[in-house]
C-alpha cells in the first residue's frame, strides 16, 4: 500500500546538518546538468528520475523524461514519476504539491530528495534481501536435486569395460533380478502380508514425520534470523547516520571556533 504525500506537512524538517549531509549525497551522484539552484534544476522532475535511475536502473526509463520551463511539460514528468516510480516505491505526491515543485517553492525540494533517499535506501536494501533469499532458495533445491538423484551418496564412474562386456554384465543383473523376483513369488503368503520393516535412524535415514519436524523447526529458525539480520541492517544504517551528524557538528564547532579565534582581539595595538 503506497502512501499518499499530500503537502509539505508530511515531509520532514530538515535542520543545518541534514541539509549538507543532503546536498553531499546529490553532489555524489552523476547528473546530466551542473546544479546552480537546487528548487530550479529539480522543478521539471528530470533530475529526480536521473537519482532514481543511478539507484535502480530498472525503475526508470530516462527517454521518457523531457527537460521543460513550461509548468505543464514539468507536471507531465512528476506525473509520469508519480505512476511509474513513485508507486512502485509505496508513496505518491499529490497534484498541488507536484504544482509546488514545479514553481520551484523554498524549501521544499530538498524535504521531497530526503523522503526519496529514504525510499530509495529502504527498496535497494529489499532487494538485497530478496536477491540474497532467491540465492538460497536456489541452493537449497540444487543440494535437494542432488540428493534426489543419488540418495546414497554413491558416486557413479563411466565403465572402462568394453561395450560387450557391459552388455553381459547387465544381462547377468537382469538373470538375477529375474531369480529374486521368482522366490518372492514362491514365499509363503504370511510372509508376504507382514509389514515392512521401519526406518532406522542409524542407517542414516530419518522417519518422514521426523524430517517434516525438522525442517518445520529449520524453516522458523531461519525465519527468525531474518527477520532479527533486517532488524539489525536498520540500526546499523541509523547509527551510520547518528555518527555523519556528529561529525559534521564536530566540523561546524570546529570551524566556529576558528573564526573565533580570529576575531579575538590579540592585544597587540595596546600601549
Amino acid at each position: 500500500m503506497s502512501v499518499i504525500v499530500k503537502n509539505t506537512e508530511d515531509l520532514e524538517d530538515l535542520d543545518e546538518s541534514e541539509l549538507e549531509e543532503l546536498y553531499t549525497w546529490v553532489d555524489k551522484i552523476p547528473l546530466s546538468r551542473p546544479k546552480r539552484n537546487i528548487a530550479r534544476d529539480f522543478s521539471d522532475g528530470v533530475l529526480v528520475a536521473e537519482i532514481v535511475k543511478h539507484f535502480l536502473p530498472k525503475l526508470v526509463e530516462l527517454h521518457n523524461y523531457t527537460p521543460g520551463n513550461a509548468t505543464p511539460q514539468k507536471m507531465q514528468n512528476w506525473f509520469l514519476l508519480n505512476r511509474k516510480v513513485f508507486l512502485k516505491l509505496n508513496f505518491q505526491l499529490t497534484e498541488d504539491l507536484i504544482r509546488e515543485l514545479c514553481l520551484c517553492k523554498q524549501g521544499l525540494v530538498e524535504r521531497f530528495l530526503m523522503h526519496l533517499r529514504a525510499k530509495i535506501e529502504k527498496a535497494s536494501w529489499e532487494m538485497h534481501k530478496q536477491s540474497g533469499e532467491r540465492n538460497e532458495i536456489a541452493q537449497h533445491q540444487s543440494k535437494t536435486a542432488l540428493k534426489m538423484a543419488n540418495p546414497k551418496n554413491v558416486k557413479y564412474k563411466h565403465s572402462d569395460k568394453p561395450e560387450a562386456d557391459q552388455n553381459i554384465s547387465m544381462s547377468n543383473v537382469s538373470f538375477q533380478t529375474q531369480e529374486r523376483n521368482d522366490y518372492t513369488r514362491d514365499v509363503s503368503p504370511l510372509r508376504q502380508k507382514l509389514p515392512p520393516a521401519p526406518l532406522q535412524k542409524g542407517n542414516n535415514k530419518m522417519k518422514p514425520l521426523d524430517d517434516m519436524v525438522q525442517r518445520a523447526v529449520y524453516e522458523e529458525k531461519e525465519q527468525e534470523c531474518l527477520a532479527k539480520e533486517e532488524t539489525i541492517q536498520i540500526l546499523q544504517a541509523k547509527v551510520r547516520r547518528l555518527e555523519h551528524l556528529l561529525h559534521l557538528k564536530d566540523v561546524r564547532l570546529e570551524e566556529l571556533q576558528a573564526r573565533l579565534e580570529t576575531t579575538r582581539p590579540t592585544g597587540k595595538n595596546k600601549r
